[in-house]
């Protein structure tokens, strides 16, 4: 496997100290912010980002063609969050996003806090979240590796070299901005600048603003959304949608429908992703591996995963891609690391 570059190693000491590089907080945001929860409404349906640790493309499109029978998931994976993508590696999906994958208050923070000119937007998102209690735990999000990425390997597997840091000299450096358009109960944004055994901060004007942070190292979470007592609807599944139907909010499963919302009561965060790099030239020798064929391989990930578990690994890393497919290589490895991370 290649070794990454200066960036990482350098973000990797100031780490060592604080646990992630210091956020920024941008507000206001956008001069026009009502705009996303108009796309949001008129550009549904969303689907489970769960989808995400099945197959690894796209919320839209993992999973495509399989129903709650064929898939079968961890049940902690569903839950009342939702998700579009309105632009992945650098194209956009959605008329009218265009602007939001350069937008300065992302991109010009990003390079500020990395102390680089050389930031690559690559991924604009949305959640929606439906009233239910809060995350039942803080996470980091899920990373990237010279070679490895959400393109070409399950949600699942990127989750667990991250949360492992057997995979360091290849992980790619990420800066993520969460911004918040949502006038509704509670929502906040808990996160923890200085690690996580450190004191977290609240984020609570959940509208029109953003922190631009080190998410895949950052420790954060959603608390409740909504009034007290909010809970998630029964019978949802992987395949759940939620659609706007002109009036109100609905979440659906196979046709048929669970629960309606209120406008207003789904709380809406919109997410930008980019890789940083410390140079132009350190952009161009990781992309050149990456095309080259020089960057992770599914059998060198899945041997260091063998040597460095107490127990035997549930697939042969001779089977490389073909080990993928395999559910209790899957479990074996959501049950050591899912805690940990996981948007």
């Amino acid at each position: 496997m290649s070794s990454h570059t200066t960036l990482t190693t350098s973000l990797a000491k100031e780490r060592s100290a604080a646990g992630c590089l210091p956020p920024v907080l941008v507000e206001p945001l956008l001069d026009n912010p009502d705009r996303i929860r108009d796309l949001a409404r008129n550009n549904g349906p969303f689907y489970q980002p769960g989808r995400y640790l099945v197959d690894g493309a796209a919320a839209d499109d993992a999973g495509a063609g399989a129903s709650k029978a064929k898939v079968e998931v961890p049940k902690g994976i569903v839950g009342p969050v939702f998700r579009g993508d309105w632009s992945t590696e650098g194209v956009t999906h959605l008329a009218g996003t265009e602007d939001l994958l350069t937008l300065p208050g992302f991109v010009d923070n990003a390079k500020a806090m990395c102390g680089t000119e050389v930031v690559v937007p690559e991924q604009v998102f949305v959640n929606l979240t439906a009233p239910s209690g809060g995350q039942p735990f803080s996470h980091t999000d899920i990373p990237v590796f010279l070679g490895i990425d959400r393109s070409n390997a399950p949600g699942w597997l990127l989750i667990a070299m991250g949360a492992s840091r057997l995979f360091e000299a290849e992980r790619i450096t990420i800066i993520t901005a969460v911004s918040w358009f949502y006038h509704g109960e509670r929502g906040f944004f808990r996160y923890w600048p200085t690690g996580r055994d450190a004191d977290s901060v609240r984020h609570e004007a959940m509208f029109n603003t953003a922190v631009v942070g080190d998410n895949d190292f950052m420790h954060h979470k959603v608390e409740r959304t909504g009034a007290s007592g909010a809970r998630a609807p029964e019978g949802m599944t992987i395949d759940s949608i939620l659609d706007f139907d002109g009036t109100q909010w609905v979440i659906s499963d196979d046709g048929v429908e669970l629960v309606r919302y209120d406008e207003p009561e789904i709380r809406l965060s919109l997410s930008w992703k980019a890789r940083v790099y410390g140079s132009e030239a350190e952009r161009v020798s990781c992309e050149s591996a990456i095309a080259e064929g020089r960057g992770a391989s599914i059998e060198e990930v899945l041997r260091r995963f063998d040597a460095a578990l107490d127990e035997p690994l549930a697939a042969d890393p001779a089977m490389g891609r073909e080990a993928l497919t395999s559910p209790e290589l899957r479990d074996q490895l959501f049950a050591k690391f899912f805690p940990y991370v996981l948007d």
